[in-house]
């Protein structure tokens, strides 16, 4: 196929974001890129519009496209993808090694991403890439069926003051790093002391981004008092550690697996970075 090669900056947030909309069709996971979900995506994830690839074919449409995150001298792949039609055809290795090609010529020495356990094909395309899996992500969730009474002693609370706080805390995945918090819109926290939950939420839906919490109890506490004072319907926590404390808890109280991805890493400096031929 005659392709034509471009990158997100190539294009506005709206082009780009229906790119990354097309190549996430039919995806395991709803996944939608709105212009500004996209924008959104971009800020709080560092993600570089100029070492993001975009292809099209040889009459405009989007064929593939990937999204290249960074911090320092870490990157991340934040969005990755080929068109339903497209796929299993060599195009995702070949974006990979682009995506990878540009990493590498920015200086960065690692890259990271997640993949959903259920995909087994962009799993092996990683695998060939010279990613390894260095842990299993957990997606929690839960509905608050009936009214959750007030929880005085677990006020509302500056949710920046829990930012840079590590106590306790298993490492975040990128999403989850403070750095990207900090760029968020909506962020809100309660806790005291050392027992805290940093979230976001629309009224209805509200996502844990941040916690810690000593034990299961304290953790029900937590969001027991996120639902008292939103007034939300819906809680998840997306992307924790599969064997955390908090994973633990969230399971102990009845929380429910979404899905579950493996984070999986490239480091340049080793042997096996290069993809299997």
């Amino acid at each position: 196929m005659e392709l034509r090669r471009g990158t997100a900056a190539d294009v506005d947030r709206k082009t780009a974001a229906a790119a990354l909309d097309a190549v996430f069709a039919e995806y395991l996971v709803p996944i939608s890129f709105s212009e500004p979900i996209y924008a959104v995506h971009v800020k709080a994830n560092d993600v570089v519009a100029e070492q993001s690839p975009i292809w099209y074919d040889a009459d405009g449409n989007v064929v593939a496209a990937a999204l290249l995150g960074v911090r320092g001298k870490r990157g991340w792949i934040g969005g990755f993808g080929v068109i339903p039609e497209q796929r299993k055809k060599g195009l995702g290795h070949a974006l990979l090694d682009e995506i990878l090609e540009r990493s590498r010529a920015i200086g960065l020495e690692s890259v990271v991403l997640e993949v959903l356990l259920a995909n087994v094909g962009a799993r092996r395309t990683y695998e060939a890439g010279g990613f390894i899996v260095t842990r299993r992500l957990s997606t929690f969730g839960v509905d608050v069926h009936q009214p959750v009474p007030e929880v005085r002693d677990v006020p509302y609370a500056d949710a920046l003051a829990f930012l840079d706080d590590a106590a306790g805390e298993v490492r975040p995945c990128w999403q989850r790093e403070d750095v990207g918090l900090r760029r968020q819109q909506n962020l809100h926290a309660v806790g005291a002391g050392n027992a805290y939950a940093v979230f976001n939420h629309n009224g209805e839906r509200a996502q844990i981004l941040k916690v810690h919490a000593p034990a299961a109890d304290v953790f029900a506490r937590l969001t027991g008092a996120i639902a008292a004072q939103t007034g939300v319907v819906r809680m998840d926590h997306f992307h924790e550690p599969a064997d955390s404390a908090i994973a633990d808890a969230a399971r102990s109280l009845g929380w429910l697996v979404g899905h579950e991805s493996y984070e999986m890493l490239l480091e340049f400096s080793a042997p096996n970075f290069r993809r299997e031929s």
